[in-house]
């Protein structure tokens, strides 16, 4: 699901100069106490939630954030000051920077968030961090059969590890949950969501059995996760429906695959080549290659951010992309990629200037190592357009119009097109949904966290409705 994040990576909101604090060590407070302890606040405007944790180690101050509403935790300040009364610490990993001013009482900091364009942060002394409320969290009774499986995976040493949801009784259905990119628990667990645990429930309370597990080699699943591609987790699907099969209390001529992001692209490969199941539905799945993806979702966020950026370097930006790509699809060892990358990273570097660099965070070669894994390069070759014109099973495709990781005016003519041979290929389009099919303003990724909604109701009611039809 976070395809985005190659290359051009905008933690927070986004990344520029610091707020010009001082480069010194770590001045010793006169009244240490007063400002060590937990601390935390809301950015204006992004309404992002902010965590700082203030300790004292070996005589003197760190400081270590979480921007919980975006998955982050732990980022060390790599400069703090403190003179009893003015707070002060740089984040030089995202060029950010917080300068603010302790009440009398020592309960409130009252200051402001630099990276680049200031933001109002007041942060309060709490016991313990604030939990966001997801609403839609299934609560029991649960009315419905709910078994913890295990069975093989795609490949030798492979064993997933999930959970099946069952209806007490009748002819039904049971669909397969597959997640997007990265590595995924069964929840599908994003920034405080879990999209798959709501969407198990709601399909289970209304007739639809569901299968979802943990990726290979995260949570409780094994095997190695570090070298799997789409391909490898397709396998892993592909051994769920057996999974299923096997089983006397599963319809085998019903069972369907749901998937989303990446999850949408294992779909199309299942469908193009003959798997045993029933039916398909992409959730924001690709119909073009992981390059056109790619690319197009880089510019798209750059484009959203709430600092403008020149569209110059939003080129400049993509060129480099292309000259990694290169490197990424080489016949050669990781290792050999990456230094092949890192070369033609820093050489195009020189293109630019010092604020460009800092503004689009592209100080750090952690992310072209991203792009040379052998994940990335699968992905970056895959075209779903061959498996979905081979396909013979019917398949339901879901975007949201919002959504700027999958931007559906990218996918829906494509799939347009191949229905008119087809015939098989539903697809339905929802205003206002993002790329996790929340109901959202902007549709950036930074908006997962802070929206309450996990899954717009009336997209499960639209999965619901089509596998009964069809699966």
């Amino acid at each position: 699901m976070s395809w985005y994040g190659a290359l051009v990576l905008f933690p927070l909101i986004g990344c520029g100069p610091s707020a010009g604090l001082p480069d010194t060590e770590t001045v010793e407070p006169i009244d240490v106490d007063r400002i060590i302890g937990i601390w935390e606040g809301t950015l204006s405007q992004a309404n992002l939630r902010i965590v700082v944790r203030i300790a004292e180690e070996d005589g003197r101050l760190i400081a270590r954030f979480d921007s919980p509403d975006q998955g982050a935790y732990g980022i060390a300040a790599d400069t703090l000051s403190f003179d009893g009364e003015r707070l002060l610490f740089n984040v030089d990993s995202i060029n950010a920077g917080y300068a603010g001013t302790l009440n009398s009482d020592g309960s409130l900091i009252q200051g402001r968030w630099s990276q680049p364009v200031e933001f109002e942060l007041d942060l309060a002394r709490v016991d313990k961090p604030s939990v966001r409320a997801r609403a839609q969290n299934p609560k029991p009774p649960f009315p419905y059969r709910i078994e913890d499986v295990r069975f093989p995976g795609g490949a030798r040493g492979v064993t997933l590890a999930g959970t099946l949801t069952l209806p007490r009784a009748g002819n039904f259905p049971v669909v397969v949950l597959v997640t997007g990119s990265g590595a995924q628990d069964r929840d599908e667990t994003i920034v405080g969501h879990k999209p798959f645990w709501v969407l198990a429930d709601y399909l289970t309370r209304h007739g639809v059995g569901v299968l979802r597990y943990d990726d290979r080699g995260f949570a409780q699943s094994t095997g190695n996760i570090s070298t799997a591609t789409t391909e490898d987790f397709a396998d892993d699907a592909r051994a769920a429906i057996s999974y299923l099969q096997s089983r006397n209390d599963v319809v085998a001529n019903r069972i369907g695959v749901v998937g989303h992001s990446e999850g949408g692209n294992v779909v199309s490969i299942l469908a193009g080549r003959d798997a045993p199941f029933a039916c398909g539905v992409l959730m924001a799945g690709p119909a073009v290659s992981g390059e056109q993806i790619h690319q197009r979702q880089v510019r798209m966020i750059i484009e959203r951010q709430p600092f403008p950026i020149a569209d110059d370097l939003v080129k400049k930006i993509a060129a480099m992309n292309d000259s990694l790509y290169i490197a990424a699809r080489m016949n050669a060892s990781f290792d050999e990629r990456r230094a092949i990358a890192r070369d033609i990273y820093q050489l195009a570097l020189a293109g630019f200037d010092e604020v460009e660099r800092k503004l689009l965070n592209l100080n750090d070669e952690v992310q072209v190592d991203a792009i040379v894994t052998d994940w990335f390069r699968y992905f970056l070759g895959y075209d779903p357009r061959v498996d979905l014109e081979a396909s013979k099973v019917p398949l339901l495709a879901m975007y949201g119009a919002l959504d700027l990781q999958v931007p559906p005016d990218q996918s829906v003519p494509v799939l347009e097109k191949i229905n008119t041979k087809h015939g098989k290929i539903e697809i339905q389009t929802f205003p206002d949904l993002n790329h996790l099919f929340q109901h959202a303003t902007t549709g950036l990724p930074s908006e997962y966290g802070v929206i309450d909604e996990t899954l717009a109701p009336e997209v499960m009611l639209a999965i619901k409705e089509w596998v009964l039809a069809n699966c």
